[in-house]
C-alpha cells in the first residue's frame, strides 16, 4: 500500500473511532491533549511533529488503549519531574551565584 493510501486509511479509521465513540467527545479531546503532551515529554516522541502525536493520542484514547486513570497518573508524574528539574535548576543557579560571590571576595 502506498503512503497516501495508508494515510487515507488511517484518517478513515480515526473518523470512524470519533463517530463511534460513546463517551464525551469534549472530554476525550482534553484527555487526548494531555496524553499528547505526556507523549511529547517522553524521549521516543520528542522529535515527532505535534500533529502526529495528537493524532496518535486521540486514536489511543478513542480505541480504549489508554484509560483516563493512566493519563492522569502520567500527567502527575510528568509534573513531578518538571518540578524536580525546576528545583534542581534553581539550586544550581543559586550555587553558581554563591560561588561567584566567594570568588570575587
Amino acid at each position: 500500500m502506498t503512503k497516501n493510501k495508508e494515510e487515507i486509511k488511517d484518517n478513515l479509521n480515526l473518523e470512524k473511532l470519533i463517530s463511534d465513540y460513546k463517551g464525551g467527545k469534549y472530554k476525550a479531546t482534553v484527555l487526548a491533549m494531555q496524553w499528547a503532551n505526556h507523549l511529547k515529554f517522553s524521549e521516543e516522541f520528542r522529535t515527532w511533529p505535534m500533529a502526529d502525536i495528537i493524532e496518535k493520542a486521540l486514536k489511543e484514547i478513542l480505541s480504549g488503549e489508554v484509560t483516563q486513570e493512566e493519563i492522569l497518573k502520567a500527567v502527575k508524574r510528568d509534573e513531578e519531574i518538571k518540578t524536580e528539574r525546576a528545583v534542581e535548576k534553581k539550586t544550581e543557579k543559586k550555587e553558581k551565584k554563591t560561588k561567584k560571590s566567594k570568588d570575587e571576595e
